[in-house]
């Protein structure tokens, strides 16, 4: 064979192993995927209010809010039970070593025998201790609500991170169908470097370049394909779910829904209805109850008691015994504790205070901001679908010039490049735009679940 058909062999040979090395590739991923595929066959779509019921059903916040809530109720069944007489009961069994004897003059009498049993009975009921029961009382049940309040902020701050998540998933969904998208374009301007260079128009370089830039897109797929797993796994732990449990959800989804409310009816509901919010007054309430609870500490308290004692004696005439106890107590000086008490409560109140009207200025000026960014998201999506329509007659200008010997194959990938990148603009900024609406919802205590819950997803032509 002569050298210079060797030389021109070589190159050929060398090139349509690296083609058949990628479309073994390309195949070993489309079978893992369609391997994977019937794992969630059957399985209904889950929408995106689905998504977020279920958080606010299974989360962990949701679990905790509840446990929460329950252990506030508990504390006021605790106040409450200061209202009702408490019972006592006592019994043993004595053994002396001596009976106890008085002695009389010349006389000794036992007054008790060596071995004895003995029991009381108390009965005791808080008539009066200057207010101190209904101020606990009412200081429990608002902190029942404020932890109630506290805790549907928790699992609102859970939903949006769901949400996030399962706009994530779409997200990587949405890049995978750009990177198939580059892979066919690739293929197809590697078929046609191929056959530029089989003629000889074209350098090497230009093959070398094309495959190179192929297999960086395929490499692209595996990190988009993790992103996608993780954040199945991340969104079936905020649902409660098994990790492993495949989930199916929509192709993609349409504009987000409009909304029916200006910045003003959002700061007037964000201040009325903020879970947040509401849970500071709670906690404002029941600390100025707790006030009221360190004042009365300085009024006597008033007690009755009813009793009935028995002591098994041979020696008493009456072993029963039958008792009424009235009582006030009231510690008159002790050094200060109890100013100190109402102080330390006082202090309490007004730095809640300060809290409400801080997260009140906040509150304002995340309305604003997050009305401003999801009316910004909705502005950079068009510019971002306008921009994809350019990037495409760009592409198209360009091939047509390199198939003329005008431009040169870097150029060609280049303006792919290019078009790649805008429409993974146009996917984030599709749903960066659910993500700032969705901000604005949760401040202004919009339930979002109901809000998307008549979301139609698009469905991609098969």
């Amino acid at each position: 064979m002569a050298a210079h058909e060797r030389d021109g062999f070589q190159p050929r040979l060398w090139g349509r192993s690296r083609l058949f090395g990628i479309a073994l590739a390309t195949a070993f991923l489309a079978a893992s995927a369609i391997a994977q595929a019937p794992q969630a066959q059957g399985r209904p779509e889950l929408s995106l209010a689905e998504a977020l019921r279920e958080i606010a059903a299974r989360s962990t916040a949701a679990v905790t809010a509840g446990l929460d809530l329950d252990g506030a109720k508990e504390n006021t069944r605790r106040a409450q039970a200061f209202y009702y007489p408490s019972v006592s009961l006592s019994a043993g069994h004595f053994n002396r070593d001596d009976p106890v004897v008085a002695i009389f003059g010349s006389f000794a009498v036992p007054t008790t025998e060596k071995s004895f049993f003995t029991g009381e009975l108390d009965i005791t009921e808080l008539i009066w201790d200057g207010g101190r029961r209904s101020s606990a009382v009412k200081g429990s049940r608002s902190a029942e609500h404020a932890t109630a309040m506290q805790g549907q902020a928790d699992v609102r701050a859970a939903q949006l991170e769901g949400m996030g998540t399962y706009l994530g998933i779409l997200v990587s969904k949405a890049q995978r169908r750009v990177v198939a998208q580059r892979e066919e374009n690739l293929q197809d301007h590697l078929r046609e470097v191929k056959d530029l260079f089989d003629e000889g128009v074209v350098a090497r370089n230009d093959l070398l370049a094309t495959e190179v830039r192929l297999r960086s897109v395929q490499d692209q797929a595996g990190r988009v394909g993790n992103d996608e797993a993780a954040a199945v796994q991340a969104l079936n732990r905020l649902m409660g779910r098994s990790l492993g449990e495949p989930l199916v959800l929509p192709d993609e989804l349409p504009s987000p829904p409009p909304l029916t409310s200006n910045p003003e009816d959002f700061r007037k509901r964000s201040a009325e209805g903020n879970k947040q919010l509401l849970a500071l007054r709670s906690r404002l309430a029941a600390e100025q109850d707790a006030v009221d609870v360190r004042k009365a500490d300085s009024y006597p308290t008033f007690i009755a008691q009813v009793s009935h004692a028995y002591q098994q004696n041979q020696y008493l005439l009456y072993p029963n015994a039958n008792l009424l106890f009235l009582g006030v107590n009231w510690l008159a000086y002790d050094g200060g504790a109890r100013r100190a008490g109402v102080r330390g409560a006082e202090i309490a109140v007004a730095k809640t205070a300060q809290e409400i009207t801080d997260l009140q200025r906040q509150l304002e000026i995340r309305v604003d901001q997050a009305y401003r960014d999801y009316l910004q998201a909705l502005r950079e999506a068009a510019t971002a679908e306008t921009n994809v329509r350019a990037s495409e007659e760009n592409l198209r200008i360009v091939e047509d010039q390199y198939k003329a010997g005008l431009a040169k194959s870097t150029d060609v990938l280049d303006a792919e490049s290019i078009l790649a990148e805008s429409r993974f603009a146009l996917v984030n900024q599709h749903y960066n735009a659910y993500l700032k609406q969705g901000a604005l919802l949760a401040v202004a205590d919009e339930d979002l679940p109901t809000f998307y819950a008549n979301l139609t997803p698009k469905r991609q032509e098969q």
